[in-house]
């Protein structure tokens, strides 16, 4: 070998080995620059003035290289065995930040990847592998996770797809309606107009009839009157003559029939004003009114019912407490044998009766209470804790009797309340008088959930998990109060 090309080896070789000497330095600048370059650019850390795009990284040089200054990594054999990557400008995070050293091994015990530096020190002991198999033992969980990832895009793929055809399902329901609405109430109009028109009609043509045999009776009234009158006057001179012969035969005219006696046989009606049919025509408008009334209201809850999403009845106690509400016991409709405390939120039977004032709202025979708000429209959620002999949990419309020992003023024995019967031995469900007999359960404490517009009454034994002792699935019209009866002294029940 000649001298000049020993030389010319000598001074590649001695070039191409600056960069590796240089190589702990290089990933700074790298590192920083990367960090300018988010949009994922990686810039050749060897090009002078206006640099390159890398398009291979060395995990052995730490460094990232364009096309131009790659080529040592492919001709000279002491570069063949360095590790290259796609360009990346995450360098910084192949470096041991406390030894400055190349991250090559994973740490099982701390879920890190470490160099060797660390293994001679705080990892020592620790459960270390090689990258690589720690990769493959990710790469299961990783196709794991790819297939539960895909299944899941798939699941709201197919759920949004159900969302859309939902939506232009409700969008097109609500078009059909709407047009049934209007051509209803069009023909409910038009109904009314010539019902309007009808009985209009039916009242000038009775009028016409009724006020015409009027008149005609009022005409022939008329000439009787003055035919009497002429008689009387007839009758009055035939006394004053003198003449037997035109006495007797003037009687004999004047006396004959009048040909009117038939007028005596009509006389005035009762009534005969038209007052009953204005009555009649004011029921007519209550009526409707309120069957437009009752009506609408199924109409407007059948709308609020309609819904393309819902919320998931809740299962534990931590979902049912996020409906949580606290109602207060209402003084004024407390039984005089119940006493309240804690700020109106239990309620104890006392032997003595409590001076409470007369109250149109306050039972006066079932020891019951009701609360003061009224619960309609949103989900709602209170607990109630019980002790002594039995009680009664319940809702019930406002309009739940007061006075007497009727069913009427009972929980549960009537269709405007729904109660839940408790005691040690035995619980139970009552709406309307019908009866339901549930397992006694466990814990002392009931959960009422209530979802006013969903129709959705339920009890719940208070443990975990929640337990479900009764649930109603039906149509509330009006708000719903919650109510207690306590029976027996010392009985309590607590909000």
């Amino acid at each position: 070998m000649s001298r000049s090309s020993s030389r010319m080896d000598k001074d590649r070789y001695s070039t191409l080995e600056k960069p590796r000497r240089s190589t702990p330095r290089a990933v700074r600048p790298s590192s920083r620059l990367s960090d300018r370059l988010d949009s994922g650019t990686v810039l050749c850390d060897f090009c002078m003035g206006k640099k390159s795009k890398a398009v291979k990284s060395c995990l052995t040089c730490l460094a990232s290289y364009c096309e131009t200054h790659l080529y040592s990594h492919y001709e000279y054999p002491a570069f063949m065995k360095h590790k290259l990557v796609t360009a990346t400008g995450q360098l910084r995070e192949e470096i041991c930040a406390e030894h400055d050293k190349l991250r090559e091994v994973f740490c099982r015990t701390d879920q890190s990847c470490v160099c060797v530096m660390c293994l001679m020190d705080e990892h020592k002991k620790h459960d270390i592998v090689s990258a690589a198999a720690e990769r493959t033992e990710k790469e299961k969980q990783l196709a794991a996770k790819l297939m539960m990832s895909q299944e899941k895009i798939e699941d709201r793929v197919k759920r949004w797809q159900e969302l859309r055809q939902a939506v232009e399902s409700h969008k097109n329901s609500a078009q059909l309606v709407l047009e049934e609405n209007e051509r209803v109430f069009t023909e409910l109009i038009q109904a009314l107009q010539r019902h309007h028109a009808e009985t209009k009609q039916l009242i000038r043509a009775q009028e016409r009839s009724v006020v015409g045999r009027a008149e005609s009776h009022l005409d022939r009234m008329e000439e009787e009157i003055m035919l009497l009158r002429k008689r009387h006057n007839d009758l009055e001179m035939l006394s004053h003559s003198d003449d037997h012969i035109h006495f007797l035969l003037s009687w004999q005219s004047l006396s004959a029939a009048s040909g009117y006696e038939d007028l005596t046989k009509v006389a005035l009606a009762p009534s005969f004003s038209f007052e009953p049919t204005k009555r009649a025509i004011g029921e007519l408008k209550a009526q409707l009114e309120e069957v437009g009334k009752v009506e609408m209201a199924k109409i407007s809850s059948t709308v609020n019912d309609v819904r393309i999403l819902q919320t998931l009845e809740p299962r534990t106690r931590e979902e049912f407490l996020q409906y949580s509400c606290q109602p207060t016991l209402d003084a004024s409709t407390a039984h005089k044998s119940l006493r309240l405390s804690r700020g109106n939120t239990a309620v104890k039977m006392t032997t003595e009766l409590n001076p409470y004032a007369d109250h149109p709202d306050r039972f006066n025979h079932w020891q019951q209470v009701l609360c003061t708000q009224g619960l309609m429209g949103k989900r709602c959620y209170w607990e109630v804790d019980w002790s002594g002999s039995e009680v009664d949990i319940a809702v019930t419309y406002r309009g739940l009797g007061r006075k007497g020992n009727g069913n009427e003023c009972s929980f549960g024995w009537n269709d405007h309340s729904w109660s839940l019967y408790c005691s040690d031995a035995k619980f139970s469900f009552t709406h309307n008088g019908k009866t339901a007999n549930i397992p006694v359960p466990g814990s002392m404490t009931v959960g009422v959930y209530l979802d006013h517009r969903a129709g959705t009454l339920a009890f719940y034994s208070v443990a975990d998990p929640m337990v479900l002792l009764h649930k109603v699935q039906t149509t509330f019209t009006e708000p719903l109060y919650p109510g207690f009866g306590v029976w027996g002294y010392g009985t309590t029940v607590k909000l």
